[in-house]
């Protein structure tokens, strides 16, 4: 299956959980990004990039969703912020966030691998987060986007779950094991896609008849090694014991796995 298949795929699947979320989702957005200075960012994220400095800064989310995060980043201090993602639905409600937040943002609904030169060298920062990396079938082309986009010493933020949870079950599937949570159910150099027609709603928990979605384990070292060969130096990588996928919570308390990360990096200026 080709590349353009499989996001296609997902942009039919994620047309149709966007609409779930938002009946399932029980914090009101629209009223939260009418009052200043709402953010939906956590703590832990807010101080990374309190420490890079945001302020006056264009800013791009890819893969943004519905803008939640987006708005955010302008809350906290940035200029200005675009927000890439391929579903139409997630993008209407992003707009619609917009409005109501009277927020200095753009929200575009286009394929990533479709983001055009007209963005090219115009952002001082790149945001990705939580859930963004798995749906890319072509990590090597994502960030030659990535740099692309990047002004010369422009600033990459990653804030992702960690590729390791991708070995163990989560406590709806088949392979869970209550007596062993830690078990290792998968490779981590697993190299098709889990395809998915059960639903995408990591919001209700709720399970339907869905489009196919195609998502994938992605080591690390291809994480890396496609950061590092479009011309980004890596300039700090954090790991930590906190799942912000809200798929592994039970095992947090063990403290035994690296759940997430952030990644920091800047364009070289050659």
């Amino acid at each position: 299956m080709d590349l353009r298949k499989i996001t296609e795929s997902n942009r039919e699947a994620w047309n149709q959980a966007s609409l779930i979320h938002q009946k399932n989702r029980k914090l009101n957005l629209r009223e939260e990004f009418a009052k200043p200075g709402f953010s939906t960012l956590d703590q832990i994220e807010t101080e990374a990039l309190m420490k890079i400095g945001l302020d006056g800064k264009a800013i791009a989310q890819l893969s943004c969703n519905n803008g939640r995060e987006t708005l955010s980043l302008v809350n906290l201090g940035a200029e200005s912020a675009v927000g890439f993602d391929i579903s139409d639905e997630a993008i209407k409600e992003a707009k619609n966030l917009r409005e109501v937040s009277g927020l200095n943002c753009k929200f575009v609904r286009t394929d990533v691998y479709d983001i055009g030169e007209e963005y090219f060298g115009k952002f001082d920062l790149v945001y990705i987060s939580i859930g963004a990396l798995c749906w890319l079938p072509d990590l090597a082309k994502f960030f030659e986007l990535v740099s692309a986009i990047l002004k010369s010493d422009g600033q990459l933020f990653i804030y992702e779950a960690h590729p390791v949870l991708n070995m163990i079950a989560e406590t709806d599937e088949s392979e869970f094991d209550s007596e062993n949570p830690f078990n290792v159910c998968c490779s981590y150099f697993k190299k098709e896609p889990w395809i998915t027609t059960t639903g995408l709603d990591y919001i209700g928990g709720t399970k339907y008849d869905s489009k196919p979605s195609y998502s994938f384990s992605q080591p690390l070292g291809d994480i890396l090694n496609g950061i590092i060969s479009n011309g980004i130096t890596i300039k700090s990588f954090t790991e930590y014991g906190h799942d912000i996928s809200e798929s592994f919570k039970h095992l947090e308390k063990d403290n035994k796995l690296p759940m997430s990360y952030i990644l920091t990096g800047e364009k070289s200026a050659n």
